[in-house]
């Protein structure tokens, strides 16, 4: 009898903080289970990067948002597969896999909550708070998520486990070296701030904007970088012009080394307007990078205001401002608030503890004994 076929359904693999989270823990899986990953709608950049650490990924090919039939679909591939355990990341992944895998009779299910989801409307959050019933445990990425899933979606308190999220430090540590001011054009002698991320209201990218041509007007010299793609691209190139910020904005489209941005950025800004415990936040921390961040989800959970970052009020554009002056203009401070990020990031948020917590969650689900187990 071989090992219990564990599957991680998602919607697409894009180098994004919910499927990079999926791929840096699966490094650190044990050999007790076999793992599959199935995309519902599309693969991504991070299919390679999974097949070549031995984790086959399928894609399942949603037609439309409106396909009922990929529900029967999916319910045949997880019996096809003799799936013991489906584990779902976001919303699409979350309703469809949670019913299939009930429909396929399989008795441990899972679901991790990655944000806070300020943008769900009253059906999604029916969405949620029924298919609670259907899963062994929703698994909450900071104690925010926590709460806003007891609190504003009554999703049952005993079926809620709140484990942080995690990176892969050896993974941060062998990308390539990137001469990031050769490659962006940047002078030497000004500092470099990075927001990395996919390009979404959730990220806060129009709210930076004007505050950093406030900052531009006051005389102090930066470069800013828009790391990432997305949908609102072209709202913020507008923007950008209007602003009249050609010259300190870059918008540096999608990146394979975005560990080695950060090691070269001075600042990494996180504007974000909601967010659960964002992977960047943790691989900024881990590169000794510091930070400024509004406290929204789980950021505040991490971050501890004027020792291992600045931390200010979302929607409060002065106290953004006054935060990222401090940070442009101490260098000093800089290095210390990125030293004591980096000793808060490799204490407690690795890749690997997160594999260990969700391995147990398996093991009591179906019964098996706990114990010390060889890993991936």
């Amino acid at each position: 009898m071989g090992s219990p076929v564990v599957v991680h359904i998602i919607d697409r693999l894009p180098p994004d903080g919910a499927e990079r989270l999926l791929v840096d823990i699966l490094r650190y899986r044990s050999s007790e289970f076999d793992y599959r990953v199935l995309c519902l709608i599309e693969g991504g950049p991070l299919v390679a990067e999974l097949e070549d650490m031995g984790v086959p990924v399928a894609v399942l090919g949603r037609r439309n948002s409106r396909d009922i039939g990929m529900l029967f679909r999916l319910r045949r591939w997880l019996r096809d597969n003799n799936v013991k355990v489906v584990h779902t990341h976001l919303f699409t992944a979350d309703a469809w896999g949670r019913l299939a895998a009930r429909l396929a009779g399989i008795a441990a299910v899972f679901s991790t909550v990655h944000s806070t989801n300020t943008w769900k409307g009253p059906l999604h959050r029916l969405v949620d708070f029924l298919f609670a019933y259907l899963s062994t445990r929703v698994i909450a990425c900071s104690e925010e998520v926590a709460r806003v899933l007891r609190e504003r979606d009554h999703l049952p308190a005993r079926r809620i486990t709140t484990i942080f999220n995690g990176v892969d430090f050896r993974r941060l540590e062998a990308e390539t070296a990137l001469d990031l001011r050769a490659a962006f054009g940047i002078a030497a002698d000004i500092p470099t701030l990075a927001l990395v991320g996919r390009l979404h209201e959730a990220k806060g990218h129009l709210d930076l904007l004007p505050i950093l041509r406030r900052l531009r007007d006051e005389g102090i010299d930066f470069h800013m970088l828009f790391v990432g793609e997305g949908e609102m691209e072209a709202d913020i190139r507008r923007e950008i012009e209007g602003l009249g910020l050609q010259g300190q904005v870059t918008l540096s489209g999608f990146r394979r080394d975005i560990g080695a941005i950060l090691e070269q950025v001075d600042i990494l800004a996180m504007p974000s307007r909601w967010e659960g415990l964002p992977m960047t936040l943790l691989e900024a921390m881990a590169k000794s990078r510091a930070i400024v961040a509004t406290a929204v989800g789980g950021i505040p959970n991490v971050i501890a205001d004027g020792q291992t970052g600045l931390l200010v009020e979302s929607g409060n554009p002065d106290a953004l401002r006054d935060a990222l002056r401090r940070l442009l203009t101490d260098p000093t401070l800089r290095r210390e608030l990125g030293a004591a990020a980096r000793r808060e990031a490799h204490a407690n948020y690795s890749a690997e503890a997160v594999m260990r917590r969700y391995e147990d969650l398996y093991r009591d689900a179906l019964g098996a004994p706990q114990g010390r187990v060889e890993r991936a």
